[in-house]
């Protein structure tokens, strides 16, 4: 936390002449001649988002003046405890804004300030990011699912779960999901129509239709002659 604290010298004695009082930090005092304190301000570090709050302990070095017959300094340490304030900082999750089915989704998470130790993240999906210290970004790929012949383009969805590590007060996940659409890539099907090659006539003719993948909805096809065939669910024929 950003602030400034006084150390003070008291005389048990009123000084005669001026009193020069040196520190252990490196901060000298003066204590004018006719008064018995002196004081000297010190600045503490500014504030930053990082664990460390402490104790700052202070000692008198050396004492000199006053026309005192003998002047001791006290050894006794002044201690000031320094509180960590506690400012967030924010890690937050992006993606692949689209890729094509059986393509690489990569997400990012970005610190809004740099870790100073590893930070782990986990994903709703069940992967983990760790970002390293000194830096502000990680990253893992996802592969989605293989490309196929089926209409199944879809959009997805996935958040922080949790995040902990790199030393910060306070590490916040970002509530907002990462979204990726994943285009459904266009592949052909092909229905072939066989017969019998020859019949007798008054005979019948056989009409099969073949799909090159198995249909995951019925199948009608409609032949030039005004039949219809249909192949059912699962099927390829």
């Amino acid at each position: 936390v950003v602030g400034v604290y006084a150390y003070a010298v008291t005389l048990i004695n009123h000084a005669q002449t001026p009193v020069t009082v040196t520190l252990s930090n490196g901060q000298t005092i003066t204590v004018e001649a006719g008064k018995t304190q002196g004081s000297v301000d010190f600045q503490t570090p500014a504030n930053d988002v990082y664990n460390n709050g402490s104790t700052v302990s202070v000692t008198i070095e050396n004492a000199t003046g006053g026309n005192f017959e003998q002047l001791t300094p006290n050894p006794t340490p002044a201690q000031t405890t320094i509180n960590d304030s506690v400012d967030t900082t924010t890690a937050t999750l992006t993606a692949s804004p689209s890729v094509t089915e059986g393509g690489v989704i990569t997400y990012t998470v970005t610190l809004s300030n740099p870790a100073q130790t590893p930070v782990t993240v986990t994903l709703s999906n069940g992967q983990t990011i760790t970002v390293e210290a000194g830096k502000t970004q990680g990253s893992v790929d996802f592969q989605t699912p293989a490309n196929d012949v089926y209409n199944n383009g879809s959009t997805v969805s996935v958040t922080i779960e949790n995040a902990t590590g790199g030393n910060f007060e306070q590490l916040t996940p970002n509530p907002t999901p990462a979204q990726t659409t994943i285009n459904d890539s266009v592949d052909t099907t092909t229905a072939t129509l066989t017969a019998n090659p020859s019949v007798t006539e008054g005979g019948v003719i056989t009409y099969t239709v073949t799909l090159s993948n198995p249909a995951q909805t019925p199948v009608t096809v409609t032949l030039s002659n005004g039949q219809t065939i249909t192949v059912e669910a699962g099927k390829t024929r």
